[in-house]
């Protein structure tokens, strides 16, 4: 006894201490995830190389999805200055407080708008698809196709029309021959095809009559025929016609526009197409179509204004035809040629008071026409003719804001309904403002006839002054005083006419294009991207299925699993062993050998020793359930411990279903701890005769289990067992007691109160995770004191343990095979409770 290790309780704490850091190190770290990635390295390099494959083939065969852009200047009509409000408080718009980008804002709108992109499509014919067949896929064509087919717009509208009950479209598949043409013709309806056509064109410039519409085949100007083109070496064209409705809504999707800042009027355009040319085409005839509309709406105005002067020159030319008639015929009839000479003075003033009276008239008829024209039902929400010549200036800024309000009002009808709470407010405001006209109309009516009665009041002083003058002449001047108002205002509606052509001739495009479109880059596919999302999905791929894997397993595998399911330290990480290390015994530890299990099993001695205390001498061997090898790990402790010169007794105490016979090749099973517990008294004489020496070493002794008794239990429990252990710590070194499972039996606990060391046994791919917190349980209660946890059957072959040994490396033992039966029977909680007592192969005790 004087060779055993001595340890002091301090160094106990810091094995544990040691221990629990290593526990404590199953946390997630780098160093795991790195050891996980090269124990399945095959697994990351199979998904990496079917992920990067795929990336790479897409690459190669993807339509590419090009961008174009440009800016636009959307210019600002409204001369206005700005209000004293916004000059006080300029920065009010930034804190959200005012916002006067709301026309630019709805030019936006308009310039995307369907009916907008409607437009450009069917200008630019977009509604047709060319694409020239391949071997993988057909190459599409712009404005290079061999042959250019179109259908006639009646055709197309009715395409429109029922694309939201079920989009149909044209096929075509156009083969060039010998002599002319060949064309097959289907519509497609929801995928289905409804009818097929074929026919044969001698040349191309005519046109087909189909159920579908008319549909013309002619020459491109733009090909360039070339006897080596693939058309010409009879590969297919394919013509694909859509409805443009549908064609418009794809490029709404594809177009954005957007304020280059809060403080211009630019527009950035972008759009998304297959082809550059085709992109680059589209922006620009976007744009020409948003400035026909606007200049359609500006020129509104002026072509009712224009109708308004027409009807109203021709009726004044009427009426002026007939005063100059009424002249004519009065002077005729009376022989009149010159005036009185001495009524010149009075005539000249009565003249200047009759040209200013007809000026006020003028005005009043011009009222009244506006009046009239206001009045007229069928013109509410129209434009008010303006530009005729009014003086009253309040009027006529009223109906130009007016003009201008309807304008905005129309625009917006193209794409809203005129419940649209834009349009409900800009209605609401032409009817204030028709209100205001109104009002002041009738305020310029009132100022008018002030001002006319005035003047009244004064020709009529100086008309009484020429009293005297022969009622010829008095005819005559009012008979001219018509024919000059009449005049004058056939003169000022000709110069208006004239104002309102040079107007309508000189209307500016609203947007004009600053920057003109320009390719922007490659949008998709994204090669960059693309490949690394394929590495990233190949390596995320294997790592979930192997994390799922691993999170689907309920066994232990390995010391990690151990150390993240309990807190009792694990002294010993005990792999399979080689066939070739057994002796016949099944015993794997030997004498002069320096093999891996060797070092194991030495390992293990040597962390046992650091957990007893001086004249500590009892070591119990445990586990959940059967089959685990504690039995294995017993006798090779045991002989391990023989290796050092020590007197080592080996007990069997599994007394229900023994094992330890067997694993020694025992043939006399009748004789060991259930004869020595049955007895009343024990002597060291009656123990050495129960006992018999191990066969493998000197130092090894055997106390095997004996026959199964009924009670084994109530065995366990008499007093004679201590004195069974009091005997043999006299006389040996150490004590291995070889126990049942203890968690399918109570045996366990009643030696465990004897015991200095419980090593509970777990194995490597057989134990259930949730058996470990039975031990944390016991070692908590002290039911099992002093435990350890020693992880058995580590198959190194499985390369899944990447830092075994945690205790020491020791380079390179070879392959390893399987521990064969010994230590891993089947019996199971079954077999314990049955235990088939008094069967006389066993030589069991009867009752």
């Amino acid at each position: 006894m004087s060779d055993k290790v001595e340890i002091d309780l301090e160094d106990l704490d810091d094995l544990k201490d040691l221990i629990g850091d290593e526990r404590k190190g199953a946390s997630f770290s780098f160093q795991k995830v790195f050891a996980h990635v090269v124990l399945n390295w095959q697994w990351y390099v199979l998904s990496l190389v079917i992920c990067m494959s795929t990336a790479y083939i897409y690459l190669r065969y993807a339509q590419p999805i090009y961008q174009v852009s440009a800016k636009m200047l959307v210019k600002d009509e409204d001369k206005k200055p700005r209000t004293s409000i916004r000059q006080i408080l300029p920065n009010m718009e930034d804190f959200g407080i005012m916002n006067n980008s709301s026309g630019f804002d709805n030019e936006l709108e308009i310039l995307q708008s369907p009916v907008t992109v409607h437009d450009a499509v069917k200008r630019l014919k977009l509604y047709t698809d060319y694409r020239l067949d391949g071997h993988i896929q057909k190459q599409l064509l712009y404005a290079n196709q061999p042959v250019s087919v179109d259908l006639d717009p009646m055709s197309l509208d009715t395409l429109d029309y029922y694309m939201f009950e079920g989009i149909r479209s044209l096929q075509m598949a156009i083969t060039k021959k010998e002599k002319g043409y060949h064309a097959d013709i289907s519509l497609n309806y929801n995928g289905k095809v409804m009818k097929e056509y074929s026919e044969d064109l001698d040349s191309l410039g005519t046109s087909i009559t189909t159920d579908y519409g008319i549909i013309s085949f002619m020459n491109n100007p733009k090909y360039k025929n070339n006897k080596t083109d693939r058309f010409n070496r009879g590969e297919k064209l394919f013509v694909n016609i859509r409805p443009p409705m549908m064609m418009a809504l794809k490029y709404m999707g594809r177009l954005g526009v957007a304020p280059t800042s809060k403080e211009t009027s630019i527009a950035d355009i972008v759009v998304n197409d297959e082809n550059v040319k085709r992109a680059m085409d589209f922006i620009n005839m976007l744009v020409l179509c948003y400035n026909d509309q606007a200049n359609e709406d500006k020129n509104e105005i002026a072509r009712k204004t224009e109708e308004f002067i027409n009807q109203r020159i021709e009726k004044i030319d009427a009426e002026l035809g007939m005063t100059e008639n009424s002249l004519e015929n009065y002077k005729r009839r009376n022989a009149v040629t010159h005036l009185e000479a001495d009524a010149a003075q009075s005539l000249q003033l009565s003249a200047q008071y009759a040209a200013r009276l007809a000026d006020v008239n003028t005005q009043l008829q011009l009222l009244d026409y506006l009046q009239q024209y206001l009045n007229t039902p069928d013109n509410r929400y129209k434009l008010i003719p303006a530009n005729i010549g009014m003086d009253d200036r309040a009027s006529t800024q009223l109906i130009a804001d007016y003009n201008k309000t309807v304008q905005e009002r129309n625009r917006l009808m193209r794409s809203a309904s005129e419940q649209s709470p834009q349009v409900q407010s800009l209605t609401d405001m032409l009817d204030d403002l028709e209100g205001s006209i109104r009002q002041a109309f009738a305020q310029a009516r009132h100022s008018a006839e002030l001002q006319r009665s005035s003047i009244q009041r004064q020709y009529g002083k100086y008309q009484s002054r020429i009293g005297s003058t022969p009622e010829q002449e008095r005819v005559l001047n009012q008979i001219g005083r018509q024919q000059e108002v009449r005049s004058g205002l056939y003169l000022l509606l000709l110069q208006k006419r004239e104002e309102n052509s040079i107007s309508l001739a000189a209307t500016a495009d609203k947007g004009k294009l600053i920057a003109m479109p320009l390719y922007s880059g490659l949008v998709s596919p994204r090669k960059g991207m693309i490949l690394g999302t394929a590495f990233i999905i190949g390596l995320l791929i294997p790592f979930v299925i192997l994390f799922v894997i691993e999170l689907l397993r309920y066994r232990i595998e390995g010391r990690e699993d151990v150390a993240s399911l309990t807190k009792v330290p694990i002294v010993a990480d005990v792999p399979i062993a080689s066939e070739s290390v057994k002796t016949a015994a099944g015993i794997v530890v030997q004498a002069d050998k320096n093999s891996q299990i060797d070092e194991v099993f030495r390992a293990l001695r040597t962390n046992v020793q650091f957990m007893m205390q001086e004249n500590e001498k009892i070591i119990l061997f445990t586990s959940s359930i059967s089959g685990e090898g504690k039995t294995f790990l017993a006798a090779n402790l045991a002989v391990s411990f023989a290796l050092l010169g020590k007197r080592v007794m080996l007990v069997g105490c599994d007394i229900r279903k023994p094992a330890l016979g067997r694993l020694f090749g025992m043939s006399n099973l009748k004789q060991g701890l259930t004869n020595l517990l049955r007895s009343e008294h024990v002597t060291a004489e009656l123990l050495h005769n129960k006992s018999c020496n191990s066969g493998v070493h000197p130092g090894l002794d055997l106390l095997l289990s004996g026959p199964i008794p009924p009670n084994p239990t109530e065995l366990l429990s008499r007093k004679t067992l201590k004195e069974v252990l009091d005997l043999l710590s006299e006389e040996y070194d150490y004590i291995i007691l070889d126990t049942a499972p203890v968690g399918l039996v109570t045996d366990t606990l009643q030696l465990a109160r004897y015991a200095n060391v419980s090593c509970f046994v777990c194995r490597a791919d057989y134990t259930p995770k949730a058996n470990l917190t039975l031990l944390d349980s016991l070692a908590h209660e002290n039911k099992l004191p002093n435990a350890c946890v020693v992880l058995n059957a580590v198959d190194m072959s499985k390369r899944k343990y990447g830092y075994y040994y945690g205790y020491g490396r020791y380079g390179k033992y070879g392959h390893y095979g399987k521990y064969g039966r010994y230590g891993y029977g089947s019996y199971g909680y079954g077999n314990y409770a049955s235990s088939h007592y008094g069967d006389k192969n066993d030589g069991s005790i009867k009752r």
